[in-house]
């Protein structure tokens, strides 16, 4: 008997190792296929078989990396962000796990997340640290634009999109061309149709004829082939449509299992690798002639793509990798000669280009360049940029700023109007992976000011000064109600209308300022500041430009525009009462200066009178030569700048008449 059991746990265990085996020898397989699916690109099947290995087996750092990149090639981001979540908490990982993590949590809006491990990539990369500091600088700018967005509405545009993806929109004839992976309506499609990447169909030149969107779009006529097509820009000068095909390249591959004992043999692995190729088709009699490659296309060595027209049709930007760029993608540009060839191309330099990838160009009828980067800091992803210039002289790009970018990848920029256009974009909320979004101007209606009375502590420094009347009148005499809190007023205004803001105290001189508000600010908190300046009795202040012809005391044009400064001081704080004193230099005759000078402080007081300003308030004292500003009295050489100095009219607050207001 005991002999029996002896056999019968020799059977378990036997059973047990071959079970173990041949669960092992099926975990291997389904990790081997999910590989050389990922090696194919064929990442929508592969991120099914790593899920099903994944569920049955162990997974090591690798395969969870392996994962993560194929939900990052099908855009699904949030999957990619929780698998290298998990490999950034593997004590195994590398400073390039933190950076991938760091940037798919960008791409996912978490700025502040992102920007700790960001800190983390340049602690384990000290090559790399200033680096990671422009990193956490995007992302604390990021959070900034989003704080305070640009007035700019972007609206999916629903009608044109799909449930896949749906990009490079351009206005052609009297309709639009799209780049689309859409299925078409009464379109059979067969295992050959589609793409294993996405397991959609591929990518096609789509056109809706009119800009009625409701009539279902259909396939451009002529220039589509059986792979990749698109994005396409149209030359109206020359009847030439220009775009996109992608050529699949055959490349013999290392091995990716190099285990000598495997049962895969690799040795011999053949792939492709996708490359982009020019290609233009030329319009006859209404139908696309069959399309030709560009003459720079050279798909065994590089890619060449996304075309791009100057205004007049005499200069083509395209994207490429070829060798001598400045790193990944960059913008190239080519002259077009008379007799219908390109030139040679040449790189668009620096100041466009980076060590990462400048892809989708676009001109505006203005001659601005717009294009997509994940070289210049951004929102994260592709971000949208703008510069002034042509060919290889550019000005620095300037982001576009949320919300025409956002954490996902912008691109694909087209003006059809004053403020308007359309982007493509695969951020969240969108119909499919790319949706085409259309922007529009979106100024704000109202504002919100804050008024905040100011005094000088000093001859630079200003501090708040408490328990002013501020006062607001707007252009049509209604005044809007005022918000106080902690000193500082707030109230709401109307665009493109003028309000005048008052501050008084008593003691303090008023000020005011007319302030009109655009309708196409950025911004629609508008801050307005008031310095009031505290009243000395008796001490002089300089009207500065006020000037007389020789030996006459007439009021010169230029005088009174100075002299209505004072004017509009007596006006707005109507219980200050004033001296106005005239002053010459030390030439001439003692009795002819003070009474010159009695002449001239006579007749800016009467002129002052004359606009409307009480006689009471005002009176007109000639100083002569009496009151020198410097050494320049009687026998004393000075300069001519020096002499001006005493030639001066001054006026000062002799009394305040009750409170002010």
């Amino acid at each position: 008997m005991k002999t029996n059991i002896n056999i019968v746990i020799k059977l378990l265990v036997l059973s047990a190792a071959v079970l173990f085996f041949n669960n092992s020898i099926f975990a291997q397989k389904q990790l081997q296929s999910a590989k050389e699916l990922m090696s194919r690109s064929e990442y929508a099947q592969a991120i099914k078989v790593y899920k099903d290995f994944i569920s049955t087996s162990s997974a090591g750092i690798q395969e969870k990396r392996d994962l993560a990149e194929c939900y990052l090639a099908t855009g699904n981001t949030i999957a990619a962000e929780e698998w290298l979540a998990e490999v950034a908490d593997n004590p195994d990982h590398t400073a390039q796990d933190v950076l991938k993590y760091a940037n798919v949590l960008k791409s996912n809006g978490k700025y502040s997340e992102a920007m700790i491990q960001y800190q983390d990539y340049g602690k384990m990369q000290p090559a790399e640290s200033s680096k990671a500091k422009e990193m956490v600088n995007a992302c604390k700018k990021s959070l900034e634009w989003i704080a305070d967005p640009a007035y700019t509405d972007v609206i999916n545009a629903d009608a044109m999109n799909s449930e896949n993806s749906d990009f490079g929109l351009m206005p052609y004839e009297n309709g639009f061309l799209l780049t689309s992976d859409r299925r078409l309506k009464g379109k059979s499609y067969s295992a050959s149709d589609i793409y294993g990447w996405t397991g959609n169909p591929y990518l096609k030149i789509i056109q809706y004829k009119e800009k009625d969107l409701s009539i279902a779009p259909r396939e451009l006529e002529g220039v589509n082939n059986n792979y990749h097509n698109g994005p396409a820009v149209y030359d109206k000068h020359s009847g030439t449509l220009y775009f996109t095909r992608t050529k699949m390249v055959k490349m013999i591959k290392k091995p990716m299992n190099c285990d000598p004992t495997s049962w895969y043999d690799n040795s011999k692995a053949k792939d492709y690798v996708n490359r982009l190729e020019l290609y233009y088709a030329t319009k006859e009699d209404g139908k696309f002639q069959q399309p030709v490659a560009f003459q720079y296309s050279n798909p065994e060595s590089h890619s060449v793509g996304h075309p791009a027209l100057s205004p007049n049709g005499k200069i083509m930007y395209f994207v490429s990798d070829m060798p001598g760029g400045m790193g990944g993608t960059d913008i190239y540009y080519c002259d077009k000669f008379t007799d219908g060839t390109w030139g040679t191309p040449k790189n668009a330099g620096n100041n466009i280009n980076t060590a990462g990838n400048e892809v989708f160009p676009y001109i505006a009828a203005d001659g601005t360049l717009y294009f997509s980067s994940d070289g210049w800091p951004g929102m994260g992803g592709l971000d949208l940029f703008s510069a002034k210039g042509s060919k290889e002289n550019w000005s620095t790009p300037e982001n576009l700023k949320y919300p025409i970018n956002s954490p996902k990848d912008d691109f694909c920029m087209v003006y059809t109007g004053e403020g308007t256009g359309y982007l493509s974009s695969n951020r969240d909320g969108g119909k499919g992976n790319d949706d085409i979004y259309r922007f529009i101007p979106s100024p704000p209606k109202t504002f919100v000011f804050t008024v905040t009375a100011k005094e000088k502590t000093d001859s630079v420094n200003l501090g708040m000064l408490k328990n002013a009347t501020v006062q607001v009148v707007g252009d049509s005499g209604e005044c809007p109600v005022l918000f106080e809190k902690n000193g500082v007023y707030y109230f709401r205004a109307d665009c493109g209308k003028e309000y005048k803001v008052k501050g008084s105290r008593d003691g303090y001189f008023a000020a005011e300022k007319v302030i009109t508000t655009t309708c196409q600010t950025r911004n629609d908190t508008v801050p307005v500041e008031l310095v009031l300046d505290k009243i000395v009795i008796n001490k002089p202040i300089v009207l500065n430009n006020i000037y007389y012809d020789y030996d006459k005391w007439d009021i010169r044009p230029d005088a009174a525009i100075e002299l209505d400064k004072l004017v509009k001081i007596l006006i707005e704080n109507p219980k200050i009462n004033i001296e106005l004193g005239s002053h010459t230099d030390s030439r001439g005759k003692d009795k002819y200066n003070l009474d010159l000078s009695q002449k001239r402080a006579e007749s800016a007081v009467n002129y002052i009178i004359s606009k409307g300003i009480d006689q009471v308030r005002i009176k007109a004292k000639g100083y002569g030569e009496t009151v020198p500003v410097n050494k320049c009295i009687d026998g004393v050489t000075c300069t001519e700048e020096e002499f001006q100095l005493n030639r001066r009219t001054e006026f000062k607050v002799t009394s305040i008449s009750g409170g002010q207001k």
